[in-house]
């Protein structure tokens, strides 16, 4: 006979039409289902099936024809713990405590693993009365997939809180007023805290009182005023100490929660190595301070010694031809001898000069007396003067812009500076050789070249040209202390202006200065 809901033995009238179409309904609703579903009797005989168990029982290759029905369920879980299935147990216990109306319903997740295929089921035990009978259902439903996805969830998590619980960094979580919910070992060491006594406290806890609000709206004022990407402020331990600490703060939105996410550093060794690393750099300044000095003495010993020589042992051969022949020269030989004189001594005033103004380098811009000037004119007259000295050895030509072009200056000063420049240019050029100067008006500045065709600077001297006492290496043969180009530059960068040199040997050299224009505003 077909499997019924009703047992054989029941009295009801099975040619009720109301109860056969009561029956398809509830098993053709069964057959619907996804889980695999059997009807048990109050003694746990299987009444019925549905198409889901069915399926299951033929892809797992039973043979049964009945699918089981008329077996005793309770007996199958029994059998299955004989074989130690705590599961089987534990099913057959709850089947049994839903029958003895113990439970109204039982419910367990277990593992149903094939050889080729890990699953998992939940079996879900409940019963009904069924036209006066007690029946059970039983379901089992395949959460394989859920399973697994909590599964990866969970291992997730556990790889997470193992980074979180094994990173250096200090992570913490708070709410919006401030409150910690999260925090990882590292960052409760950092402060001399259990994990535990910093839950719910306010993260402000963690910083020095000058990183404190009292207002409401904490987070959003401290996440501005660290800044986004972090910052570098005073954080405080359990114990009252003060210590450097990094801090990165992250708005984020969890549901409809405002969160932060913190990054904090113990930055303390940092900050020791950093001055560590400050400390060796200023001693290697200094130390290179000292030893640029020290060069720059010897080479102010050497120069001055071998400039010095010269005008001494002049003034010495006149003074002493004096003394000796005074009485039998002639008129010609005695002013011969006292020009001399005077010549190295004006030698030696300028040099005495050229050393006192490289010595006030510290006072220069203080001292300047600066006035609006015509620098076309300006120039012009600095050349027309130098040409009359010069103008039987150089040809010395200006060229400039034909109008007036304002710079402010101290005529006394930049002049030292022009006129060492275009001296320069006539002792390096061979006699009868052209100095240039011109000048140019471009972009808001005042650009002053002085060229010549003569020796050239060696390359390698290029770098060291504007240094005090510095002399290029093809000038042994030329009179000179190295003192004029640096007191030009001095004097040239008091103006908030720049000097550069371009030069190539044998072919010649040029100076560019650059100086700021006097921008008058248009009257309104």
């Amino acid at each position: 006979m077909k499997a019924s809901l009703l047992s054989l033995e029941n009295n009801f009238d099975r040619d009720d039409q109301k109860y056969f179409e009561a029956e398809g309904f509830v098993t053709s609703a069964l057959d619907a289902m996804s889980a695999h579903i059997a009807i048990l009797d109050e003694n746990g005989f299987i009444l019925e099936v549905n198409k889901a168990w069915r399926e299951f029982a033929d892809a797992n290759g039973s043979n049964d024809p009945t699918y089981g029905i008329g077996t005793n369920y309770l007996d199958i879980c029994d059998i299955s713990a004989q074989g130690n299935s705590k599961d089987a147990i534990s099913v057959a216990k709850g089947i049994r405590d839903v029958m003895g109306l113990r439970v109204n319903e039982f419910y367990m997740e277990y593992p149903c693993h094939s050889p080729t295929q890990r699953r998992w089921y939940i079996v879900r035990v409940s019963r009904f009365t069924w036209y006066g009978n007690i029946r059970l259902i039983i379901a089992h439903q395949n959460v394989t997939e859920l399973k697994e996805t909590q599964i990866q969830l969970s291992e997730s998590r556990a790889y997470t809180q193992a980074v979180l619980d094994n990173v250096v960094d200090g992570i913490v979580t708070v709410d919006k007023s401030g409150r910690i919910e999260t925090i990882n070992p590292a960052a409760a060491q950092i402060f001399g805290y259990e994990m535990q006594d910093l839950i719910g406290q306010k993260i402000e806890k963690l910083v020095a009182g000058q990183y404190r609000y009292s207002k409401n709206g904490f987070m959003v004022n401290f996440t501005i005023d660290i800044r986004r990407l972090g910052h570098e402020i005073i954080g405080q331990r359990k114990d009252g100490s003060l210590f450097p600490m990094y801090i990165a703060m992250n708005h984020m939105r969890v549901g409809n929660r405002d969160m932060y996410t913190g990054i904090l550093q113990d930055i303390t060794e940092r900050k020791r190595l950093e001055a560590e690393v400050l400390e060796k750099e200023r001693l290697s300044v200094a130390l290179a301070k000292e030893h640029e000095l020290r060069l720059l003495k010897d080479r102010f010993i050497s120069v001055m010694s071998h400039e010095l020589r010269t005008p001494l042992a002049s003034i010495q051969l006149a003074s002493d031809m004096l003394k000796k022949y005074g009485d039998r020269a002639t008129e010609a030989e005695k002013q011969e001898s006292i020009e001399a004189i005077e010549t190295q001594v004006q030698h030696l005033s300028e040099l005495v000069k050229d050393v006192l103004t490289i010595s006030k380098t510290e006072f220069i811009a203080q001292e300047l007396n600066l006035e609006i000037y015509d620098l076309e004119t300006y120039l012009r007259d600095i050349i027309e003067e130098l040409e009359w000295t010069h103008r039987k050895t150089h040809r010395l030509v200006f060229k400039g812009v034909n109008r007036r072009v304002e710079v402010r200056i101290d005529r006394k000063l930049l002049r030292h500076a022009i006129v060492n420049l275009i001296t320069n240019a006539i002792k390096y050029s061979p006699e009868g050789g052209e100095v240039c100067m011109t000048l140019k008006c471009v972009k808001g500045k005042a650009i002053v070249r002085v060229s010549d065709h003569g020796i050239g600077i060696p390359a390698d001297d290029l770098p060291r040209l504007f240094e005090a006492f510095h002399r290029a290496g093809n000038v042994e043969n030329f009179q000179g202390t190295g003192l004029g180009l640096a007191i030009a530059k001095q004097a040239v960068e008091a103006h908030d202006g720049s000097i550069e040199v371009e030069s190539q040997i044998g072919v010649g050299t040029t100076f560019t200065i650059r100086l700021p224009l006097v921008i008058k505003t248009p009257a309104r």
